[in-house]
This record gives C-alpha cells, structure tokens and sequence, in this order.
C-alpha cells in the first residue's frame, strides 16, 4: 500500500500506549492505559515528551513497563496497514526523576517523561508510529459555546488488560457524554461518559467525534470529521449491594478480585483542560509566558 496522508482515526488510536507497573526488577503489579502529549514551550521550542495517566495507576511502582513501536516511514503501510519494516521495542523506565504528578490529590494525574526513550529512536534513524496530543487538541473558547450535554465520543485504551499485542494496537470504543463534558459533575472538574470503562481502562483519552458530518460554530453541518480531546478516564460509578452509588477509582491491580458491586457502565473522566496543569510542571512559568 502507498503513503498517503493518515486519516485522524489512524492519528486518536496511535496516541495511547499500554502501561505495566511495578518494582525494578520484578513483575508487574498493575496495568493501565497511557497517551502520549508533547508540552512546548511557548517562546524556546523546548518540547518534553509525557505519557500522561492516572496516579494510581502507576502508585508504588518503581517502573513502567511499555511498547514503543518504529519504522524507516510511517505512512508506508503494508496490506494490514502496519508500517513497513516496523519493529517493537519494550521500555523499562524509572519513574523517580521522571514522574509528574498533579498537585491536586483530588485529581488523579500524572505524566511520565519520557523524552529520552523516545528521542533515541527518533535519533538511531527512525520514525515513532505514535501520534503526540499536544494542548491545540483541547476545544477552543470559540468551540466551547457550541459543546452540547450530549456529544459523541470516542474512548480509545486498554480494558481489562485487552490489546491487540501482534500489531501493539489499543481497543477503541463509541459513546456519548452522560453530562455535559465542560461542566463540573458533583461541584468537581469532572464529567460522565457513557461507556463501560474496566481494569486497564483508567488513563484512556476521551476524545469528541463527530462523523461523517459535523456541526459548525454557526450550528450548521458540513461534510467530514472533526475531534477534540476532552476527557481523561480515571474512574467509574457503581452500585454497592445496599444500592448505594459510589464514585470509585478503576481497580489497575493485576490480580484478579471479587467482584462485589455493580457497574452502572458510567465512566467518570477529568476535563481534558486540566493537562495544562502538567505544561506547568514541565516548563515552570509556562501559564505567564503564554499568556503574554
């Protein structure tokens, strides 16, 4: 098959990266879902690579675990739209030096840096099949007048550990938001999807997706696709055996444990606004500079 220029579907599901965590040297104790972003700062350039997740996912461990897939080019896809020549690579990667996380322990965020792992592959020659987020992703102020309570959305991770390993793919789901994305369900910067979101899930990027007609800013529709990145998976909502609705964290443990509550199928997600938040760890004193 030719290159051609990538479809942005081909763009939402590169973005993530299946994450394994636990101590050096041992097995892994947890799993999650993991998406790349690239802060950039506003007036040197100076861009860091993060993978952002959820604190607990990556709580207690000393490493991560995740697949980096390359090629010579990219776009050059073979008959199962694969790159040609592709090849895998697994990091190991100390999270001490490395990890980011919120200051808010109400927000459970986190971003690992990983410049380095990804920016010797792109030195030896080759090109990451992985597509960066960056903040031009997140809905515009003129955009946000338009959001509606209820959008369609695609959720794109890892549940219950399920990966497509052959091609180091992740597993994409529709939805639609259960509350209006930009306001702040229970008084908190958080929102509902309606989607099953399960162990392996927690860090999945919820993106809105309007196809194959979108509405415009004046209301109107037009042909073609059109995505913005606004939420971030972190937990669900579930029914105790009392009846009692509870807004809990998505288990990422490894081992399997009794199920004794039922899901609702609601996933609760962060505002995708709040990664900002990590431009600041990154670059101290980005919020000013951009703002000037």
């Amino acid at each position: 098959m030719s290159a051609n220029a990538m479809p942005i579907e081909h763009a939402l599901v590169r973005s993530t990266v299946r994450l394994l965590a636990g101590p050096q040297g041992g097995a892994a104790t947890s799993t999650g879902t993991g998406f790349f972003y690239q802060a950039t700062h506003p007036t040197t350039n100076m861009a860091k690579v993060l993978i952002v997740t959820n604190k607990h996912v990556v709580k207690g461990a000393d490493v991560v675990h995740f697949v980096l897939s390359s090629a010579p080019a990219v776009a050059a896809l073979d008959g199962q739209h694969q790159p040609l020549g592709r090849k895998d690579q697994t990091i190991v990667w100390p999270l001490a030096g490395n990890l980011l996380s919120h200051p808010d322990p109400d927000i459970d965020l986190c971003g690992i840096d990983v410049t380095i792992p990804a920016g010797m592959l792109i030195q030896a020659g080759s090109q990451l099949r992985s597509m960066f987020i960056n903040s031009s992703w997140l809905p515009q102020e003129a955009d946000k007048v338009g959001i509606r309570d209820i959008e369609q959305v695609l959720v794109v991770g890892y549940p219950k550990g399920l990966w497509d390993d052959h091609n180091n793919m992740p597993i994409a789901r529709t939805g639609t938001t259960a509350t209006h994305p930009l306001a702040h369900y229970q008084g908190k910067k958080n929102f509902l999807v309606d989607v099953a979101a399960f162990s392996g899930s927690s860090g999945s990027p919820v993106f809105s997706y309007e196809t194959p007609m979108y509405r415009t800013r004046d209301g109107s529709y037009t042909p073609g696709t059109k995505v913005q990145f606004v939420g971030i998976v972190w937990g669900v909502i579930e029914a105790s055996t009392s009846g009692e609705l509870k807004v809990v964290e998505i288990p990422s443990a490894l081992t399997s444990v009794p199920v004794l509550n039922t899901s609702l199928n609601l996933a609760i997600a962060l505002h995708a606004e709040i990664i900002k938040d990590l431009d600041e760890l990154v670059f101290p004193g980005i919020t000013r500079s951009a703002a000037h």
